[in-house]
């Protein structure tokens, strides 16, 4: 092995460990897009509370925090690239895609709705599943998207438990009640 070699080696590692970064920062501006709007759907009660409260299927709750996980990994995964430990950054963005997954699987259907350009999880790139488990690059500052995973996990919005919408009870007294006064009425 020369020293070119070893040269062309790094320098392959290090566009794997750049490719690998610029997608962790893209999937965190999806994250934080879908949390927004997940947030902001908070506020939009009237349009889905009735559907929340009977229980129809795929209507919940908003969870902002339910985008927490897949940003902690994105994070770890960041910081493990940037500190050289290519294999292990690759192995967390899998866990992070996994979990992002998992997140946009949960978003309730008025929110569903609302996604676009989030409109679902991307698979981690070709590089991270392809990357050894051992493998090393040089390291690199942090980019500034990676910040981004602060802002996801400082929003910990929650709301209550919507109670189930009360249905009225007929009561048989009540009904004869009802048939007096309209008897009474019509005299």
């Amino acid at each position: 092995m020369g020293n070119q070699h070893l040269r062309e080696g790094l320098q392959g590692t290090k566009t794997d460990r750049d490719a690998m970064l610029a997608h962790i920062c893209e999937r965190l501006q999806v994250l934080q897009g879908a949390q927004s709007k997940e947030k902001a759907s908070m506020s939009q009660e009237r349009e889905w509370f009735k559907q929340v409260a009977k229980g129809v299927e795929g209507f919940h709750l908003p969870d902002p925090p339910r985008w927490h996980e897949s940003a902690r990994l994105y994070q770890r995964a960041g910081d493990a690239l940037c500190t050289g430990q290519l294999g292990r950054g690759a192995q967390l963005i899998e866990q992070a895609a996994k979990a992002e997954e998992e997140a946009f699987r949960g978003v309730p259907k008025f929110v569903q709705n609302e996604l676009e350009a989030e409109q679902k999880a991307e698979a981690a790139p070709s590089v991270a599943v392809q990357t050894n488990d051992e493998a090393s690059c040089a390291s690199c500052a942090k980019p500034q998207d990676l910040k981004i995973a602060n802002r996801i996990l400082s929003v910990i919005d929650k709301m209550e438990a919507t109670p189930p919408i009360p249905r009225r009870k007929v009561n048989w007294w009540d009904e004869e009640r009802e048939e007096e006064e309209e008897e009474e009425d019509a005299e």
